[in-house]
């Protein structure tokens, strides 16, 4: 027999009560970090057309030590966009590899996995800009809000 390691799925029934009540919208937006960091990331969205975030996509915080059944979490929502901020895609039961910054279509669904947002802040802070200038193509490549 040959050997094999059964991968378990965690449960999305938190990230769903942190969501809130069901709203048909198409992006999710999966981050975590400082609350001082949502402005920053409030920044890239308004800069893509989300100028009330709040309402236009679903904003997940959640902790990146925690696990994820994204898979679930996609289809329960019915979201065909995701942006990941600094996660690794096992602990969101995602087994694929993929550069960061480069929008990859999954079974209709858009993932674009890019850095923390602690990350590309205080890269940009620094003077570096490249992964802000990576992420900001991504976004005009795949996630412009169409009005």
């Amino acid at each position: 027999m040959l050997p094999f390691t059964l991968i378990d799925q965690a449960d999305t029934a938190g990230a769903l009560e942190k969501l809130g009540p069901a709203r048909d919208l198409d992006v999710l937006v999966l981050y975590y970090g400082e609350l001082a960091r949502r402005a920053f990331l409030g920044k890239i969205l308004g800069a893509a057309g989300y100028t009330d975030p709040g309402t236009q996509l679903h904003l997940l915080e959640w902790p990146a030590d925690q696990d994820l059944d994204l898979s679930t979490l996609v289809r329960s929502l019915n979201v065909n966009k995701v942006m990941l901020f600094g996660y690794t895609l096992p602990r969101l039961g995602l087994h694929l590899e993929v550069a960061n910054y480069f929008p990859l279509t999954v079974a209709g669904t858009t993932y674009l996995i890019a850095d923390s947002l602690d990350f590309i802040e205080d890269a940009k802070a620094g003077g570096d800009n490249r992964a802000a200038g990576a992420l900001w193509t991504a976004v005009k490549g795949a996630f412009l809000k169409i009005s």
